[in-house]
């Protein structure tokens, strides 16, 4: 099957809201075939008119990496009609058309300039203007939640939306190699329905959030084919805790304790 192919496969699913196989049950699928399917993705949507403000990072935590057969983290873009910049913390999704839908609480960064692809988390933040707490709501196209990271790149990064809560602004005062230390060792949680549901922290995050920004910028820097991270970038690191499954009707709430940000709230319809 060609990777044309998986990319219309996936799309035409996307917007059918219909479940599908995953590409990876085909023999030879790669991640070079996947992040290939995922730059059909990008120029089909430009073409549409979207415009990509970002990426999301997927699968920082590497305990996840042999079971989704990976050894890196993965990313995929998140664009001006699916981020939403929420100063006051709360806002409402509908989910109508999600796929066993499910939130990730993460930290946000907002770029500055470019990242080098040094894989140092101190020179990366230096590359960032702010950072927030927010949510991804991720899409799945696979039956039961059932495939491969390779699989995941394929379909979107499985992004449908990506919540930025209210950003703390970084500033010449600020001791940078402190707040990389903070960001490492934040605890965090997630309340569903006023039910404490996961929690987490930076340390699952590649061991750092700053960490993870600094590992997409090398994983970036390989692919020739994607334009390098640059100024006005929105990046989320990945989740801080499990992700847990949501549905309408729900209330989702997630917090974190050790640095100095705002927490989130969504209410989610449809």
């Amino acid at each position: 099957m060609s990777n044309q192919t998986v990319a219309a496969q996936l799309i035409a699913a996307r917007a059918s809201a219909s479940l599908t196989p995953p590409p990876s049950t085909n023999p030879g699928y790669t991640l070079n075939d996947a992040y290939a399917v995922a730059k059909i993705h990008y120029d089909a949507a430009c073409a549409a008119g979207m415009v990509a403000v970002g990426r999301k990072i997927g699968f920082t935590n590497p305990v996840a990496w042999p079971g989704m057969e990976l050894n890196t983290p993965v990313w995929g873009y998140v664009y001006q009609t699916t981020v939403i910049d929420t100063t006051t913390g709360a806002t409402t999704h509908d989910l109508t058309g999600a796929l066993q839908p499910k939130i990730e609480p993460e930290i946000m960064f907002g770029l500055k300039s470019g990242v080098i692809g040094t894989g140092n988390p101190l020179a990366a933040l230096q590359s960032v203007e702010w950072i927030a707490l927010g949510y991804e709501i991720v899409s799945c196209p696979y039956p039961d939640w059932k495939f491969k990271g390779v699989d995941a790149v394929s379909a979107f990064g499985l992004h449908r939306a990506l919540y930025v809560g209210a950003k703390r602004m970084l500033n010449a005062s600020d001791n940078l190699a402190d707040i990389v230390m903070r960001l490492g060792s934040i605890t965090a949680k997630i309340y569903k329905n006023n039910q404490l549901v996961g929690e987490g922290g930076g340390n699952i995050v590649l061991g750092n959030p700053a960490q993870a920004l600094a590992a997409l910028a090398i994983v970036v820097a390989n692919q020739t084919q994607f334009a390098p991270l640059a100024a006005g970038e929105i990046i989320s690191s990945g989740t801080l805790t499990p992700p847990p499954v949501v549905a309408s009707g729900d209330r989702i709430r997630a917090e974190v304790a050790g640095f100095d940000l705002a927490p989130v709230e969504v209410a989610l319809v449809g």
